[in-house]
């Protein structure tokens, strides 16, 4: 048995330049400048965690808004990303990402000198809404790019590695920022990389070609941009308990959205929800596993900053050095991703990596209150993200269509960012539930946070249990008997 090759589709004449007409062989030139953009758009997903307490102080802001400094950017970017591939498709792929790059750029300018809640919270709205756009865009320019398929598991290989590792340093950066300088430079920082990204993008990147005849179908663009949002506006609600009125009505608007711009999409010759893709069990099977692994990357590191804050009392700064083995795994595992992928196969890949993340989760959902045992948990789960991520990408995209790849590759996002909002909300309401019920039976709050942290940890097992079902299926679906045509 050998695994079968995921090999990009080839490119319809005329759909797109470079690819087509391109050597077998790309330069790395556009990897590297997606790849920053898209370790920077993973990195401001976290940064801003640990410096809430200052800019709550500082801005001032209250509850609300500091709770929205987050919730926004999550809000914008999940419900966006499915437009923002479609976008791309009919625009242009690398005209898409500059335009998403620059409105990233002002946005972090308008939260940097932000003198204001409102200011701060529209900023990071803005800036959710440019990085669905480079987001989508970048992916879509990875699989229209390298179509040799060495190069491409590399490029895949590289770009989910770096989302990984920003999502992990981004605490730690951020502690170290509230720390020496200002909250501020938290968003300012983005300014010089998005320059360089800008530079690199318009000076080295291939001028791709936008499809010919598409049309952004507006009306299914709205009506699924708005369930979209309505989910991720639910799932953030969540947050006041699994008891929240608003919540569930916000879910279920977003339920009759997403049926009713499907019943749109049905039998449409150029659709914009590829439906045919979610019937391929290669595709939807990942979609759900990049929920799953997302649920775990953002609520591992969650509730280890709840964790070594709340029971241990350790500052912003030491709770970022505390989780920086667990990005430092993540990057020595991304950086032998390729040689991984050739020895396990993408299947197996998945699978050793699902068991990583039910290794870390299963040790931190007892309990333990041992600050190193933590630490060395957390660096396992971490070592099984790249793992897991690299796979579900590789496996995901190998049937997505070269004039498709922005709303496929999109849609893949989508399923990501859904299952980060997700964890975020299920676990935080775990959580803030045990931590209230032991505080009610008189436990202080070190031992109540270690217990509610335990709880959430128990969930997130039971997600890599999940996740470890579905990568022995991708194993057996991606396999093919010796000597079968690939």
């Amino acid at each position: 048995m050998t695994e079968q090759a995921l090999a990009p589709h080839p490119a319809d004449q005329g759909v797109e330049q470079s690819p087509a007409q391109a050597p077998a062989k790309a330069p790395w030139t556009a990897l590297v400048v997606v790849g920053v953009a898209q370790l920077m758009v993973m990195l401001d997903s976290t940064v801003v965690n640990v410096a809430l307490p200052s800019i709550g102080a500082q801005l001032p802001a209250d509850q609300t808004a500091m709770q929205w400094t987050i919730s926004a950017y999550v809000l914008m970017l999940g419900s966006l990303l499915l437009f923002g591939g479609r976008v791309s498709d009919v625009f242009g792929r690398r005209r898409t990402f500059v335009t998403g790059l620059s409105g990233f750029a002002l946005a972090s300018v308008l939260c940097g000198i932000a003198g204001n809640q409102e200011l701060l919270v529209a900023g990071r709205a803005i800036q959710g809404a440019g990085a669905a756009l480079l987001s989508a865009a970048a992916l879509s320019i990875i699989l229209a790019v390298y179509q040799d398929e060495g190069q491409r598991k590399i490029a895949l290989t590289a770009w989910s590695g770096l989302g990984v590792i920003g999502a992990t340093i981004g605490v730690v950066l951020g502690g170290l920022i509230v720390t020496a300088i200002s909250w501020r430079w938290a968003f300012l920082i983005n300014i010089p990389i998005c320059i360089a990204a800008l530079i690199g993008a318009l000076r080295s990147m291939p001028a791709l070609r936008a499809s010919s005849g598409r049309k952004l179908r507006l009306p299914s663009a709205l009506v699924s941009t708005a369930g979209l949002a309505a989910l991720s506006f639910g799932l953030i609600r969540l947050h006041e308990g699994f008891g929240d009125r608003n919540a569930w009505i916000s879910i279920g608007a977003a339920v009759l959205l997403l049926a009713a711009v499907t019943f749109m999409e049905v039998g449409q010759a150029d659709p914009l929800l590829p439906l045919h893709l979610l019937r391929k069990p290669t595709y939807w099977l990942s979609s759900v596993g990049l929920l799953l692994v997302a649920s775990v990357m953002i609520s591992s590191s969650y509730l280890a900053s709840m964790y070594f804050q709340q029971a241990h009392g350790m500052s912003a700064f030491v709770t970022g050095l505390s989780l920086l083995p667990m990005g430092l795994a993540a990057l020595v595992v991304a950086l032998v991703a390729p040689s991984l992928a050739n020895a396990l196969g993408l299947g197996g890949m998945y699978v050793t990596g699902a068991v990583l993340q039910l290794i870390g989760t299963g040790i931190l959902a007892t309990g333990t209150g041992s600050v190193p045992l933590t630490i060395v948990a957390l660096a396992v789960i971490g070592a099984g993200l790249p793992a897991c991520f690299v796979p579900l990408f590789g496996i995901g995209t190998s049937h997505v269509k070269l004039e498709e790849s922005g709303v496929g590759s999109g849609l893949l996002n989508t399923f990501n960012e859904t299952g980060a909002a997700l964890g975020i909300a299920v676990i935080g309401t775990i959580l803030a539930t045990s931590v209230d019920g032991s505080l009610e039976k008189g436990d202080s709050v070190g031992t109540a946070t270690t217990a509610g942290v335990g709880d959430g940890f128990l969930a997130l097992a039971i997600c890599s249990a999940i996740a470890i079902v579905i990568a022995f299926v991708l194993r057996s679906l991606t396999r093919t008997p010796q000597g079968a045509d690939a």
